[in-house]
């Protein structure tokens, strides 16, 4: 029965996503609530990058604020940061679902799709935070060298409904 609520649930929000064509609000870090200790994590995890283009904007650096919606969208997206610079992503779920930020290759984001489908590690990672409705926390990295990976939410459905942005690391 849950889990064709869930279902039911997804849907839903599929669909809302697909006729949703507002943009979402950005507000400044500085106005963000803290985040609670047991949604912030702290990581100097140095993923294998593949090389990338020039980024099209200004690398950031320090805190970048991120938002999460049930419109299945993390913004902004692409988020440029600059190599061997500490970043801390405060991340924001504007929604009233769970959602989750994942920061990692394609392959890792395969991988942890797989734990979650298996009800396995789902949240243990030094690389990813888990944020219930209006909660808000951060995860402060450092990327060693330029290239891209990736940002998802694999929450059921999430991720194949597009919960996905691109993370440029450039020099």
């Amino acid at each position: 029965m849950r889990r064709r609520l869930v279902s039911v649930l997804v849907l839903a929000l599929l669909v809302g996503a697909c006729s949703a064509t507002a943009q979402l609000p950005t507000r400044s870090p500085s106005s963000l609530p803290v985040a609670s200790p047991s949604a912030t994590a702290a990581s100097t995890w140095e993923p294998s990058v593949a090389p990338s283009a020039e980024p099209s904007t200004a690398p950031e650096s320090g805190e970048v604020e991120v938002v999460m919606s049930d419109a299945m969208r993390f913004a902004p997206d692409p988020i440029t940061v600059k190599a061997g610079e500490e970043v801390t992503f405060v991340v924001r779920n504007e929604g009233v679902i769970v959602h989750e930020f994942f920061v990692g290759t394609e392959e890792e984001q395969a991988e942890h799709a797989d734990e979650m489908a298996e009800g396995g590690m789902r949240h243990g990672h030094d690389n990813a935070l888990s944020l219930k409705a209006g909660e808000t926390g951060s995860l402060t990295m450092t990327f060693a060298e330029a290239g891209s990976l990736l940002i998802g939410c694999h929450e059921p459905g999430h991720y194949e409904a597009g919960m996905k942005a691109s993370l440029v690391i450039a020099d």
